[in-house]
């Protein structure tokens, strides 16, 4: 390898370690600060997110992985009841809104604590089978969060909606959960539905 290759190689190696350590926490609160959708050759879509949230981090994160409670303070969830909880696993029966109808699912949650991540995957729904992993990191003065989330939708079919449809309820669902983790993070309450 010639030296300008070894040069280039070191500078891109520099630049990505840079990138990595240089989020700026001095821009303005942004719930989609990055948004990212992918369709794959099997019709599944990847999508990425990225958030600033002007709450602390780990009241956000604690607020976040409370996924037993999460229909007294999401939006749109009206129910959230664990089935069963082992380890870091929380086995969880929820029932959210899609397009004004009751979406129920079998969710399996896994908390890591440690990394100040959780991820889940659908055990049991009619329409999709999606996953997702979520990471919180707090900023260096504690005060505000970014969220990271990696989330994979696969549509079963059976159901109306054609998948761009379902490609903007998981946005507008990725939104209100944080909205809803925000203000459970700073000591609000869950709004009322509106009829």
């Amino acid at each position: 390898m010639t030296l300008l290759r070894l040069g280039v190689l070191g500078l891109a190696l520099l630049a990505g370690g840079c990138a990595r350590e240089g989020f700026d926490w001095a821009q303005g609160e942004d719930f989609l600060l990055k948004k990212k959708v992918a369709e794959n050759a099997d019709g599944s879509v990847d999508m990425h997110f990225v958030s600033l949230v002007n709450a602390p981090g780990d009241d956000l994160y604690k607020a976040f992985i409370d996924v037993e409670h999460h229909e007294q303070f999401v939006e749109g969830v009206t129910e959230s009841k664990l089935v069963s909880g082992v380890g870091p696993k929380k086995v969880i029966d929820i029932t959210n809104q899609v397009f004004g109808r009751p979406n129920r699912a079998r969710i399996e949650w896994t908390i890591d604590r440690d990394r100040r991540m959780a991820t889940f995957r659908t055990i049991q729904s009619d329409f999709t089978d999606n996953s997702a992993e979520y990471h919180v990191e707090t900023s260096p003065d504690g005060n505000r969060a970014k969220i990271t989330a990696d989330y994979h939708l696969r549509d079963k079919g059976g159901h109306p909606f054609p998948l761009y449809t379902l490609k903007q309820s998981v946005i507008d669902g990725y939104l209100a959960a944080v909205r809803s983790v925000k203000r459970k993070a700073i000591g609000g309450q869950k709004p009322e539905p509106v009829e």
